[in-house]
């Protein structure tokens, strides 16, 4: 993740961010919490949310993935978060708490650089969220997500977690892969989703 960055740097960064196993389901932080400091993930999924709406429901603000940065308020001089996380998967993160952050970036312009280059990925991800919920259906945008996901053909998450990062209810997406199953375009098992023709999800993710 830091191969960019001078040895110095390197080894700096490695002392400021320290590592943090995450079980599937933990609650990284939620909106309103003290800010204590910035995340890097190093491997798994975590879920950004939104503030609710009146009736309770979460809004998903993005997923954010290995190499990915969360925890931003901290770069900025937050005391509260803004947006909630929670870990889809398990999860591989190193944490740098606030009060380090900002002697490493003074003092290494090239950390600078890097944690901007992660804010700026999150930001076109975003972009691609948004344009995503505004063209495209539930269906094509999930079955566009399993399509990026599939590794060896499968995917390991839960319908919940599906739901989150394409930001629909559960019970849309487990009626979808329910009717995508009976054409033979997945298999479905316990938190798992196997491609069997993925010319059919092709199709299905392609704008009408």
């Amino acid at each position: 993740m830091f191969q960019g960055l001078a040895l110095e740097a390197r080894r700096e960064v490695a002392r400021v961010f320290q590592p943090l196993r995450v079980r599937r389901g933990a609650v990284l932080y939620v909106p309103g919490d003290r800010v204590d400091g910035a995340y890097l993930v190093r491997t798994g999924l975590l879920w950004l949310e939104g503030p609710r709406s009146p009736l309770g429901e979460p809004a998903t603000l993005g997923v954010v993935g290995p190499e990915g940065l969360l925890g931003e308020e901290a770069l900025v001089g937050e005391e509260r978060r803004t947006s909630g996380a929670t870990a889809l998967t398990y999860a591989e993160l190193l944490f740098a708490p606030q009060e380090a952050l900002g002697p490493l970036r003074s003092r290494f312009p090239e950390v600078e650089r890097f944690l901007l280059q992660a804010l700026y990925a999150r930001l076109k991800a975003a972009e691609e969220r948004l344009w995503e919920v505004r063209h495209l259906s539930v269906g094509q945008r999930l079955a566009r997500l399993i399509l990026r996901l599939a590794r060896e053909g499968e995917v390991t998450l839960s319908h919940q977690a599906l739901a989150h990062m394409v930001g629909a209810t559960r019970e849309t997406v487990t009626k979808l892969l329910g009717e995508w199953a009976l054409r033979g375009a997945v298999d479905l098992g316990y938190r798992r989703v196997e491609v069997r023709d993925r010319e059919a999800l092709v199709r299905l993710a392609e704008p009408l």
